[in-house]
């Protein structure tokens, strides 16, 4: 088992004044992480996806994710992330060149219905796709589990 940190740093200086933090996380088990530069055309492309009883390659454990980052590695282009849980509810998330995205852990952490309630998430994420919008882009994905 190994431990994971993640550091989030803002910096910025605006009228001589120092702005932002740095904030820092440790996810403690890790034992598997999956991690590829994926080459994202203009159809949509599965990043990977999750099962609870058959992982393997890009199918992770759903109940073992503790952490997942899609970075968008084009410098001009963005890229369109398509998040779906095991209720078939989904959410599109538009990543622009150099952006990263963030997601935690992938049990009941999703609802993306029509006027769904804050704070009650009802879904596992079962799919995480892209497609890029004019060119290919290179996008890093980087997801680490118990």
């Amino acid at each position: 088992m190994a431990d994971l940190t993640t550091s989030f740093n803002e910096t910025v200086q605006i009228n001589g004044t120092n702005r932002g933090n740095t904030n820092s996380s440790t996810i403690t088990g890790i034992n598997d992480v999956y991690e590829r530069n994926v080459t994202v055309p203009t159809s949509e492309v599965t990043l990977y996806t999750t099962h609870a009883t058959v992982p393997g390659g890009s199918v992770l454990d759903k109940d073992l994710v503790k952490y997942s980052r899609i970075t968008n590695l084009d410098g001009t282009n963005f890229v369109d992330l398509r998040i779906t849980n095991e209720n078939n509810d989904e959410f599109v998330y538009r990543l622009y060149a150099g952006q990263s995205f963030v997601l935690h852990s992938h049990v009941g952490s999703m609802n993306a219905t029509e006027n769904a309630a804050a704070g009650l998430p009802n879904g596992d994420i079962v799919s995480v796709e892209a497609q890029a919008n004019t060119a290919s882009c290179s996008v890093e994905v980087f997801v680490a589990s118990e």
